[in-house]
């Protein structure tokens, strides 16, 4: 993991925590919220990944990994649910230490207070919390991986929405959930303008794992179905994260003309050949 950051913004609620008074509530939340990393973090790392950067807010983190959608589904669902998952034990802790005496019930209940209101906003389905990175994976499930970032950013951005009305009728003078509000906006719409790119990561590393047969032998088979006027990249979009597939390019007539292996249209596109020549016109 090369570093561990935190956001302008939350200097931003820390200076308006200092001027109203609320500095130690403000602590125990950023406490709260490393630990929710650490979640994320040490699964991530206990499976193999490689952590880029973990950027810590005052009401939840992001952790930066060089894994673009080809882990299996199940890794990234565990190294998603890690982090909440840090905050139900929280809760479960600060129950046993209620019944045992050992905290006093004025902490305890503070403390499971935050530890929920973390979990409810970080499963809401809004990229880049965990309830919108469990959107993206589930969409990737059932779509291809580009239409999965796709339509999961587009459900966000609906949600994203639904948010800042909830703010904007029931909690117009919490300065800390339009904070998080321009926040949630900000990283949604630098998504967006990455998908080609994130995309783009995702044929590299898939390219790289052709070499190591290892990584495929555990997925299924999936036929795809393409006719000569496709270009390669209209192909590629069609593949998913955890599938392996084979390209069979159909004629005019309805017969299979030629079976592709998504090795050999990898290679045509990162070798000379580009996205916008067509299939018929590569593999005659």
């Amino acid at each position: 993991m090369s570093k561990v950051a935190i956001h302008p913004l939350f200097y931003i609620i820390f200076l308006f925590a200092v001027l109203h008074g609320f500095i130690y509530e403000l602590l125990l939340l950023f406490i709260i919220v490393i630990i929710h990393e650490l979640g994320h973090v040490c699964t991530a790392l206990s499976l193999g990944w490689r952590v880029k950067k973990v950027e810590l807010l005052p009401f939840g983190g992001v952790a930066e990994v060089e894994e673009h959608g080809n882990k299996a589904p199940r890794e990234e669902g565990w190294v998603i649910i890690a982090g909440p998952l840090m905050n139900v034990i929280m809760v479960a802790v600060a129950l046993f230490c209620l019944q045992w005496g050992w905290w006093s019930p004025s902490f305890s209940y503070q403390f499971i207070e935050y530890n929920l209101i973390i979990l409810i906003f970080n499963l809401l389905p809004i990229w880049p919390l965990d309830g919108g990175k469990l959107l993206q994976l589930g969409l990737s499930l059932y779509v291809p991986y580009k239409k999965a970032i796709q339509h999961s950013l587009l459900v966000s951005g609906g949600c994203f929405v639904f948010y800042v009305l909830v703010v904007l009728i029931f909690f117009p003078s919490y300065f800390s959930l339009w904070v998080m509000a321009v926040f949630l906006f900000i990283s949604q719409w630098m998504e967006w303008k990455q998908v080609p790119y994130q995309f783009m990561r995702f044929l590299l590393e898939r390219q790289k794992q052709h070499h190591n047969r290892e990584v495929f032998k555990d997925r299924d088979i999936l036929s795809v179905t393409l006719f000569p006027q496709h270009s390669i990249k209209e192909a590629l979009e069609q593949m998913f994260r955890h599938k392996h597939h084979y390209f069979c390019v159909i004629t005019p007539a309805g017969k299979v003309d030629q079976v592709i292996t998504e090795q050999e249209l990898l290679h045509c596109f990162f070798n000379g050949c580009g996205g916008n020549r067509t299939v018929g016109e590569i593999f005659r």
